[in-house]
């Protein structure tokens, strides 16, 4: 019945998409070779489950469908136990002959620095990467790779939509090493349940926030227990109140969502319309609109400053305004209103 089935795949010259899991090493490889003539095939995953011992042996194939040079492949997805070092290593010749078509590249598994390292440089060449999902590895101890990473980034051009580190193990060195590459790359930065990172981190990233290139949008530090801490959420508001960018934060722990204290926020609350003076006020954010826990559906924050995010949603282009008028109610506004120059309101 296998051999029918590949048989049946290799005569067909319409699939674009393949999706191959729950199969043995052999059984993998011949449908891999089963599609090494097919010029159309757009998207391939792989799934290589538990149930099967890993066999490095059973990579070649990919590898030759990579290196044909006949499949013109726009999404790569490799999930499991044996994506690891030696694996990318295998493949890092043959990403180097994809990755100018290559769009969507996932690789999730067991990979380290070395492995991170195989797969940087066989992107070296890509043209229009705009998704690296890299998710569920272990990058404890690759500051090297990761730091490779942001100079990969700054190199290539500006295609990157979303970058996914979540469950990396990533510690405050490796958010460091890569921070300032991915801020002016990427719109979305996904670091989810990495743990280690402690204030320390969360200043670097506040830094990159800062800078006039940054262009995340979205930022998920959810499952980070530092990133709801007193000293992590300062450093977050200082890189909030002089981002031009970031929209959406995603933060909480799924055991402790709903349990930040009041007082945390009061730094959160400044950054986005400080009431020092007028002109602090002006110059507050006026652009995340949103602060949502594991749902992701509403605002996890107090009163004050969900309503400081609805005016930052709903009048962009009045939020300033807004702001001066509730927060200085003495001013005499008429010259604002009635001049032509060139403000935030």
């Amino acid at each position: 019945q296998i051999n029918a089935f590949v048989k049946g795949i290799a005569r067909n010259h319409s699939i674009r998409k393949i999706d191959i899991g729950y199969m043995s090493d052999d059984t993998r490889a011949a449908v891999v070779r089963a599609v090494g003539n097919y010029s159309q095939l757009e998207s391939l995953t792989i799934t290589c489950h538990n149930d099967f011992d890993p066999n490095p042996n059973s990579h070649s194939a990919v590898v030759g469908l990579f290196e044909s040079g006949v499949c013109q492949l726009r999404e790569l997805m490799l999930f499991g136990n044996d994506i690891d070092d030696d694996a990318v290593a295998t493949f890092a010749n043959g990403f180097k002959c994809i990755a100018a078509s290559l769009e969507v590249l996932v690789l999730s598994g067991s990979i380290g620095n070395d492995g991170l390292l195989a797969v940087l440089a066989g992107l070296s060449n890509s043209t229009s990467l705009r998704t690296l999902h890299l998710a569920s590895n272990d990058f404890s101890s690759a500051a090297e790779g990761l730091s490779l990473l942001s100079a990969l980034l700054q190199s290539l051009p500006k295609t990157l939509e979303h970058l996914n580190l979540r469950r990396c193990r990533i510690n405050d060195e490796g958010l460091q090493a890569f921070i300032q590459g991915s801020a002016i790359h990427c719109r979305e930065l996904d670091l989810e349940g990495n743990e280690s990172i402690t204030a320390t981190g969360l200043s670097h990233l506040s830094n990159s926030l800062q800078s006039d290139s940054c262009c995340i949008e979205r930022l998920d530090l959810f499952d980070i227990p530092s990133a709801i801490g007193d000293d992590g959420m300062k450093a977050l508001a200082r890189g909030l109140a002089h981002n031009t960018s970031l929209k959406s934060l995603h933060l909480g722990c799924l055991f402790n969502n709903a349990t930040i204290p009041p007082a945390q926020w009061v730094a959160f609350s400044t950054a986005l319309c400080d009431p020092s003076s007028v002109n602090s006020t002006y110059l507050s954010n006026h652009i995340v609109q949103r602060i949502t826990g594991d749902i992701g559906s509403d605002n996890i924050c107090p009163e004050d400053v969900d309503l400081y995010l609805r005016l930052n949603e709903q009048d962009p282009k009045y939020a300033a305004r807004c702001k001066i008028l509730m927060k200085h109610r003495h001013l005499d506004m008429q010259p604002f209103l009635q001049c032509e120059w060139d403000l935030k309101f």
